[in-house]
């Protein structure tokens, strides 16, 4: 199988929009947060897919975000990070222009804290069954 390399947008814009989520473990269970670029572009995870045939005949779909070790920020939530691709290098990772894999390597490094934002959202992310903007609003945490 040969992956291909790919990138998962996510749509900036609005205080009330998000980028990726990251849970920080808590005493009582986990806290989820919401991480996006701190001016609101849109983020874009890289990412590696391929389509290909199971054992029974049937075509499958795979896709994988790939992680890194956390920045500043991502730390103090998770001990890993998606990779946030800034927008200059998207035309390398897509393949549109010429990369290297050495250079395609370097880019599998933590973004710049600074350039990020995170906040607590609730605990209805985690559940598949909710799907509506209020997810990624900004809960108050108890003390």
């Amino acid at each position: 199988m040969s992956w291909k390399l790919s990138c998962t947008v996510l749509r900036g814009g609005t205080t009330s929009n998000g980028g990726s989520l990251l849970d920080r473990k808590t005493a009582t269970g986990k806290q989820p947060y919401a991480i996006a670029l701190a001016d609101r572009r849109l983020m874009a995870l890289a990412g590696l897919w391929e389509t290909w045939r199971s054992p029974a005949g049937e075509r499958v779909h795979s896709f994988a975000i790939i992680t890194t070790t956390p920045n500043e920020l991502c730390a103090e939530l998770h001990n890993r990070m998606p990779v946030v691709l800034g927008h200059e290098v998207w035309p390398e990772w897509l393949g549109e222009e010429p990369a290297h894999p050495p250079r395609l390597k370097a880019l599998l490094s933590p973004y710049p804290a600074e350039e990020m934002v995170a906040w607590p959202v609730s605990p209805r992310v985690g559940n598949v069954r909710n799907n509506d903007p209020s997810l990624i609003e900004p809960v108050v945490l108890a003390a």
